[in-house]
């Protein structure tokens, strides 16, 4: 009776087998329209600008120095920043759908030097963040890698070796881009980069919030 019971209670829990991956975060890569011409606007645009090594971010990252004052250079590069903003527009017609209009809350030009690196960090007061890959080399670069959030507010959070990568488990990820490519990511999302092997690695990094 005892046999006849457990093969019973086995079929009933393979009958309701499943396994459901809940609020997924949307992440989208867009190759930006005239990147060589407004790469080569950027290029341009940093000889005229000062090169800022004490910026706001120094906290958090290292050999990484502004290039201009932040919320300088969408300004000076309307296209840019309208075709940027086309690009949001796409990302949340795909992802979270937010009915408030859109515009830019902060945005800042970067160079990361050889052995840069930048720690996990988020966002706050935006919605969305986005980095432009203005100068970029996979075999010379460091990745932008996004984290999985393991923290609690109220309780420590047990962790223990797992015996295959899933994408439930992996610690860290990052999704395929190239040289002119746009990123754009929850703003709460945690993300950065590590050991960056050579320099002239040159990101856009653009906020976004309600207008």
């Amino acid at each position: 009776m005892s046999n006849e019971l457990s093969d019973n209670l086995e079929k009933e829990v393979l009958q309701k087998n499943q396994t459901f991956g809940i609020f997924p975060q949307a992440v989208s890569s867009f190759t930006l329209p005239n990147h060589q011409q407004f790469k080569q606007d950027l290029l341009k645009w940093m000889t005229t600008k000062e090169l800022v090594p004490d910026h706001s971010r120094r906290m958090i990252s290292h050999n990484v120095t502004t290039i201009g004052k932040d919320n300088e250079v969408l300004n000076d590069i309307p296209e840019l920043k309208d075709a940027l903003m086309l690009l949001i527009d796409k990302h949340n017609n795909n992802a979270n759908n937010y009915q408030s209009r859109l515009q830019v809350s902060e945005c800042y030009l970067e160079l990361a030097d050889e052995g840069a690196i930048y720690a996990p960090h988020e966002s706050s007061n935006c919605l969305y963040s986005l980095v432009y890959f203005v100068n970029y080399d996979s075999k010379l670069h460091s990745p932008l890698k996004f984290r999985r959030h393991i923290v609690s507010s109220f309780f420590p959070v047990l962790q223990v070796p797992c015996s295959k990568e899933s994408i439930f488990n992996m610690p860290e990820c990052f999704i395929p881009y190239s040289e002119g490519d746009v990123v754009i990511f929850p703003s709460n999302l945690t993300r950065g980069y590590e050991s960056n092997p050579t320099g002239e690695r040159i990101t856009l990094t653009v906020n976004i919030a309600p207008a």
